[in-house]
């Protein structure tokens, strides 16, 4: 297996110990750095972030979102083409609603079913309006993003499309 799906040690052949000691160590690996390596990388498929996606939002009236003009847009293990991007949509005050593909290849042609398992999301606010975004896994490939804020500077957060704001949604 490759990401985006969860490894084991066992992925990789499973733990190796030495024939013989390294002869050259520009040439030979011993087992034991091997098997460092390979437990770590193995591990890190559990957690590692799968991918993030940024927008910003938008008017009441559109259903699309749209992308920031600048910066970053979005990125995954498998890939930042255009065909693996999340798609996104408008939901009502507050809430978007984001789908990624139901199976992606890796870098070696495997073809792997998406099954999101965490998101969070955050808003790059810096005019100092107290603006939050919070994030679900609402299928095995969709996410559910709700956004708040406090527009009249009181703490009474309510829900809001957050117009023109960047938010970004990442997940494992």
């Amino acid at each position: 297996m490759t990401l985006p799906d969860k490894d084991s040690i066992e992925t990789y052949g499973g733990a190796l110990s030495n024939y013989s000691d390294p002869i050259d160590p520009t040439t030979d690996e011993d087992a034991a750095w091997r098997n460092k390596y390979a437990a770590n990388v193995a591990m890190m498929t559990h957690t590692l972030t799968r991918g993030a996606r940024s927008f910003l939002g938008t008017t009441g009236g559109a259903t699309q979102i749209a992308d920031p003009s600048t910066g970053f847009v979005h990125d995954n293990v498998w890939g930042d083409g255009a065909v693996v991007k999340l798609t996104g949509s408008y939901v009502s005050t507050g809430t978007y609603f984001f789908t990624a593909p139901t199976a992606v290849s890796d870098e070696l042609g495997v073809s792997h079913d998406v099954n999101l398992r965490r998101a969070w999301a955050e808003v790059e606010s810096s005019d100092g309006t107290a603006r939050f975004a919070t994030a679900k896994v609402s299928g095995a490939q969709t996410i559910t993003v709700y956004t708040y804020e406090d527009v009249a500077g009181n703490g009474a957060i309510r829900a809001s499309q957050l117009v023109g704001q960047v938010i970004t949604v990442f997940f494992i």
